[in-house]
Order: C-alpha cells, then structure tokens, then sequence
C-alpha cells in the first residue's frame, strides 16, 4: 500500500526489497554498489528513496573498503595502543575531537590524508610525537632547563637518574648521556 511521499507529496511511496543499488560518487572506485537482501522505501513517481540506518552503515562500509580506507575499529586500535584518548588524538592529528570520535564510531569517513597519518601513526608513534614536540615554541628553553637541572634532578626524577647511570645498564645509561650532549650541542648551535 502507498503512502505519501514527502518530496513531491504523490501517493506513490512504497516499501521495497532485494538488491539494492547505490551508485556512489567518483572518488569511490568500482561501480555501482549492491545490497543483496535489504528493504527500502521508494517513490514510484519521483524516484525518491529512505534507507534504514543499517542499509546506509552496508553502503558506507562498502564505499570505505573500496577506497582501501581503515574501519572505525581500526582507528580506534590504533589510538588505544598508543594509550591516547580521543582528544589527545585529535589533536595531534590536527583535527577536530568531534571529527575524529565519528571515524572511530563510523559516523563519518577520514580522507586519505588523514587515514594516512593514522596508518603512519600506528607504525611510528614515537616519530609523530616527536614532530609534535618539535612545534613547541617553548621547546628549547625546556630542553636546557633540564639538562641544567640533572645534578639536582638525580634523586627526584627517574629519567634523570637514568642519564646519570641509575637504573639502567651502563651501555644504555651512556647512550642516553651522548644523545643528551647532542641534543645540548644542537640548542647551543641554534642559539648561536
């Protein structure tokens, strides 16, 4: 039986079932994309179709795996491997917390940028972590306060006992001390 439909008011929407058929836009390769076994409602006169939730969640899904794009579970690997919570994500992927949370519960898809610094991420996370303590305007200054304050740090503080050769084996120990030099040989050069 027909209902109205709500975009040119015929008496012609009606419940469909079967194969459904999406055909979705360019950036997403391969064709037309099919629904086998789903229900829909359709306007006879104009064309005008209302999926279910589930039936746009098949479609998106599809669209995403075409594009070679992670799934929502995997972002959210990612990001709890690191130990981050949805806002430090975020904002280390320079995003909005609110776009990042629909990646990761699929309300939305990533671009491939952005697939791509979380791929990059996932395999580096140290690297990126990195990058973003380079953009501290306040990095250097930290840097040599800390280096100047070791000898006082020593008792206090475990990373400092390591560079002075606590807890750690004294192969390890040295090579935090010479990456240590480097770093304040390197502010010394840059503030020279």
């Amino acid at each position: 039986m027909a209902t109205e439909c709500p975009i040119c008011g015929a008496m012609a929407f009606v419940r469909r079932q079967g194969e459904f058929r999406f055909e979705p836009p360019p950036n997403v390769p391969g064709g037309t994309i099919l629904v086998p076994g789903t229900e829909w409602e359709e306007c006879e006169e104009c064309g005008e179709q209302v999926i279910s939730h589930a039936l746009d969640q098949a479609i998106e899904r599809e669209a995403r795996r075409r594009r070679g794009l992670l799934a929502p579970q995997e972002i959210k690997a990612v990001r709890e491997q690191t130990g981050l919570s949805q806002e430090a994500m975020a904002q280390l992927l320079g995003v909005g917390a609110k776009s990042y949370t629909r990646w990761e519960t699929g309300k939305s898809i990533q671009n491939k940028a952005n697939d791509n610094l979380i791929r990059l991420f996932g395999r580096n996370a140290d690297k990126l972590l990195h990058l973003e303590t380079e953009r501290r305007p306040d990095r250097q200054k930290e840097l040599a306060d800390y280096i100047a304050h070791l000898p006082e740090l020593k008792g206090e503080n475990r990373l400092a006992i390591a560079a002075h050769g606590g807890d750690l084996p004294s192969t390890v120990a040295e090579s935090l001390r010479r990456r240590l030099r480097q770093l304040a040989d390197r502010q010394d050069a840059d503030e020279g």
